[in-house]
């Protein structure tokens, strides 16, 4: 099977979600936490990569009414699913907020508590390696 550089970069900030996982249940990637879906990703016909991330309803609408690459995901939207087409070059910042947003609607909050516990010292770190404002 070829590697997909996509795929290889969206795999390595779902592990580094605690207890995030990929699973293949219908041929396409699906990742999970406590045996929930919070992101799958797959090739369209044209080459581009989709993303199908969970997020609030309001954000859902907003996204979908703002963004061409966003709509509502056929299955799941009715619970704030949406598939975001990432093109030749993502913004990759974007995309791991995206899919941590969607681990935090999904995961357990024993899991969102651990994943919070490392991310507080690192965003703490880079505050303080900052430059202050004049």
């Amino acid at each position: 099977m070829k590697r997909d550089p996509f795929h290889d970069r969206l795999l390595r900030i779902v592990l580094t979600l605690p207890g995030a996982y990929e699973d293949r249940p219908w041929g396409s990637v699906h990742c999970k936490v406590a045996e929930k879906i919070f992101v799958g990703w797959c090739r369209l016909d044209d080459g581009d990569m989709s993303l199908g991330v969970r997020t609030t309803l309001d954000r859902q609408a907003k996204l979908v009414r703002s963004d061409p690459r966003v709509n509502t995901a056929k299955y799941v939207g009715k619970y704030g699913g949406i598939d975001v087409r990432l093109g030749p070059k993502p913004n990759w910042d974007e995309v791991e907020q995206l899919i941590v947003e969607s681990y935090r609607m999904i995961a357990p909050k024993k899991l969102v508590k651990e994943l919070d516990a490392r991310v507080a010292p690192k965003a703490a770190a880079k505050m303080k390696a900052s430059p202050k404002p004049r």
